[in-house]
């Protein structure tokens, strides 16, 4: 008898340790929020790095958030992880499904499958400004990526290299408009290549990141060719034809970051520099046009109780490779060249002084390329190179550029014409391209410490010099005359701010309290806003 309950109560407990097995692999988080505005167009710390959770416009809102993962295989070889997140509005319409993914890895590889809030390249953007690509500011895009997503020292430099990069493959399956320069259901191809100096305190390192917009489908139906490879190389496809032929296949982005990570007694330090660019000029380092960058660095001291980490940042995007057109355009039509194309000095090169006497009335003869093209930037560039106006994030073939569900998947600090009309009324817009500012310099501080055992504080101030963008400067990108009335002919000040507090209950273990206030202000707008939050995660 004694052997029967003996024998039932080592049943029982292999079955709570199963069970107990069973939870540990399983995380959940539960939060809800209240959103609150004093306008219409809510203050950038509020809403921006959050993964779209938040609406940028409307003075209320309120949300219930809960997702779950759960661990379905861990070995030295292999793992799996499932896991899914939705996102409850109180507006029904803005209820979304936030997250579905698979992910693990395969010996070194890592992968990820569907929706996942997570990038390889962000540098803590509770904060920072934000990466300015590949970053946490919009709602995931259903993507495949494979890579080393973290660095892996390589054993035969006996640790002295290590390496991350990968590529990933997205759906833009938003609703990206209806302008004659819009597409839907385009793709977006995304990689990253990385290299640091191991072993070592001092550690630094140098990556490489390309984004890039390709295919899609018109509003009046038409299909754009895809031609992956000329895309994944960002260069020429005659498959696409017409000026992809000769530029690169589809919109593209880049940034170099250079940077080192040091830990020393007083704690972490991660510095970065940081150069986006938007073609093949930008691409090489040793242009002298190549003047915009974030300048970064990240503290997180180990012995200073009230600070757990600081970042400061200097940014500046506003050269753009400078203020000449993108290119020279025939002013009449020759040769077959209408009036408005790209001029191509390879096509004329064969008869220059028959160019210059036909399109410019120039008797001279023994014309030479380089006096063709100065007399090009001369005449029709008032004076500058050619190449410049970059225009980071727009794209003239893809109207809607680098944003998702309508807000950036870069740099929260620029503005697109929606939020431009907000606070610019009565604009006389050229809306060829949907970034109405993005050319913007300024400078960041954040900073996040302990109050106390149970409270926490986190705080960011930006100051931003707003100078709008090329294309609404002008009548176009490659245009010279200018807009009448434009709103940022003068350089405009603005500054975002954000306080929030966090209370570790001792109610319930797990359970957050927390409460943000906003605030921006300047010669763009004003506006405070808060969010009252309730966070619980359950410690199984």
């Amino acid at each position: 008898m004694r052997s029967k309950y003996f024998f039932l109560a080592i049943g029982v407990l292999f079955v709570n340790i199963q069970l107990y097995a069973q939870v540990e692999k399983l995380n959940i988080d539960a939060s809800t929020h209240g959103v609150v505005a004093s306008d219409d167009l809510r203050p950038t710390w509020l809403t921006a790095n959050e993964w779209g959770m938040y609406d940028q416009f409307g003075k209320s809102e309120a949300l219930f958030n809960i997702g779950a993962s759960y661990q379905l295989l861990q070995n030295d070889v292999f793992s799996l992880i499932a896991g899914v997140r939705g996102i409850a509005n109180v507006d029904i319409g803005q209820s979304v499904l936030q997250e579905a993914y698979l992910k693990g890895h395969l010996w070194f590889v890592d992968y990820s499958i569907g929706k996942e809030q997570y990038s390889p390249l962000v540098y803590n953007e509770e904060l920072t400004s934000g990466m300015y690509l590949m970053n946490s500011n919009a709602r995931p895009v259903p993507r495949v990526t494979l890579g080393i997503f973290d660095y892996l020292p390589l054993g035969f430099t006996k640790n002295w290299v290590e390496i991350k990069g990968g590529m990933s493959q997205g759906w833009m399956n938003d609703d990206r408009g209806s302008k004659g320069n819009s597409a839907n259901d385009l793709l977006l191809h995304e990689k990253f290549a990385y290299i640091r100096l191991g072993n070592t305190k001092i550690q630094p390192y140098v990556g490489l990141m390309h984004s890039a917009l390709f295919g899609g489908t018109r509003p009046n139906g038409t299909e754009i060719p895809v031609d992956f490879w000329a895309t994944f190389m960002a260069k020429g496809s005659a498959t696409l034809g017409g000026g992809e032929e000769t530029n690169a296949a589809g919109a593209h982005m880049g940034l170099w970051d250079f940077g080192l990570n040091w830990s020393n007694d007083f704690g972490d330090i991660h510095f970065y520099w940081q150069k986006p660019f938007a073609d093949g000029s930008g691409l090489r380092l040793y242009n002298s046009r190549n003047k915009d960058n974030t300048i970064g660095l990240l503290v997180y001291p180990k012995d200073i109780k009230w600070l757990k980490g600081v970042s400061v940042e200097i940014f500046k995007s506003d050269y753009q490779s400078g203020y000449g057109i993108p290119d020279p355009l025939y002013p009449v039509d020759y040769n077959g060249h209408s009036a408005g194309s790209i001029i191509w000095m390879e096509d004329i090169e064969e008869d220059l002084d028959g160019f210059m006497l036909d399109v410019f009335d120039e008797t001279k003869t023994g014309w030479t390329s380089d006096e063709v093209l100065n007399y090009l930037e001369v005449e029709l560039n008032e004076g500058h190179k050619y190449g410049g106006r970059d225009d980071y994030m727009n794209n003239g073939t893809y109207y809607n550029g680098w944003t998702y569900q309508g807000v950036n998947m870069g740099t929260p600090l620029y503005h697109t014409g929606e939020k431009v009309r907000k606070y610019a009324e009565a604009l006389d817009e050229i809306d060829q391209v949907v970034f109405y500012n993005n050319r913007v310099n300024g400078f960041h501080i954040g900073a996040e410490g302990r109050i106390r055992t149970d409270l926490n504080y986190r705080l960011k101030t930006t100051y931003t010099l707003n100078k709008g963008s090329y294309g609404e400067k002008f009548r176009g990108r490659g245009s010279w005359n200018r807009t009448s009335g434009y709103f940022f002919e003068e350089d405009k000040n603005q500054f975002y701010t954000m306080l929030e507090l966090s209370w570790q209950t001792n109610w319930i273990k797990g359970m957050q309290l927390s409460a943000l206030l906003a605030y921006d202000f300047g010669e763009l707008y004003h506006s405070t806003g808060g969010r009252f939050s309730i966070s619980y995660t359950p410690q199984f």
